[in-house]
């Protein structure tokens, strides 16, 4: 068990899901995340909960991935920003699950204060949150579909989408909203709603 000493006055939060779905949930943002502790906000993924599904953010600027998840009964969580180091312990923990324990379990999450817990058939993570805002993302997805004649892109991190959970035969779909303007992403999922987005490069 890892613990957290300090911890801050706070009205308790909470969110169940299913061990298999906040695996692939938190697994699949994290691709898109900062992978340096240099830009703080953006070292992460972000979870919060809106109406009864359990969001996760993450961008580190050139790929942004949202995922959203049904909860299972009342939740609530504010924007939680959970650094990219600790996401990496609550994967590992979650694949050390059998396959059945994987499908079957409920994964709890709770925050008071700065602390947020994750509790995990029998053990717990505690990661401290950082305090930090949610930068703004929804009217990223706005543009509509428009004709390109070329784009360049950084094949990396095109071919980082593939690794999102997800796919599979159906493959995902790309709408193009115009010249270096972002490219939406759609990743089908049997339980979770993936968005994501791709910023195009400056051609040469």
């Amino acid at each position: 068990m890892v613990t957290i000493e300090r911890e801050k006055a706070g009205t308790l939060q909470g969110v169940s899901v299913k061990a298999c779905d906040l695996l692939d949930l938190i697994s699949g943002a994290a691709i898109a995340a900062h992978s340096k502790n240099d830009l703080e906000s953006l070292y992460g993924v972000r979870l919060k909960v809106e109406g009864s599904k359990l969001i996760a953010f993450a961008t580190d600027r050139y790929r942004l991935l949202v995922g959203e998840l049904e909860s299972e009964g009342e939740s609530t969580l504010s924007d939680s920003l959970i650094p990219l180091t600790d996401i990496k312990r609550i994967i590992t923990a979650l694949k050390a699950l059998d396959k059945a324990d994987l499908n079957r379990e409920l994964v709890s999450i709770t925050r008071a204060g700065d602390i947020l817990t994750v509790a995990i058939k029998g053990s717990t993570l505690s990661v401290n949150i950082p305090e930090s805002k949610c930068p703004p993302y929804e009217h990223l997805f706005a543009g509509e579909p428009e004709a390109v004649s070329e784009i360049h892109l950084n094949a990396d991190f095109l071919a980082a989408f593939a690794k999102v959970p997800g796919g599979g035969k159906a493959g995902q779909r790309f709408i193009f909203t115009g010249d270096r303007k972002p490219i939406k992403v759609n990743i089908p999922h049997d339980t979770i709603n993936w968005r994501g987005l791709l910023m195009p490069m400056r051609g040469a």
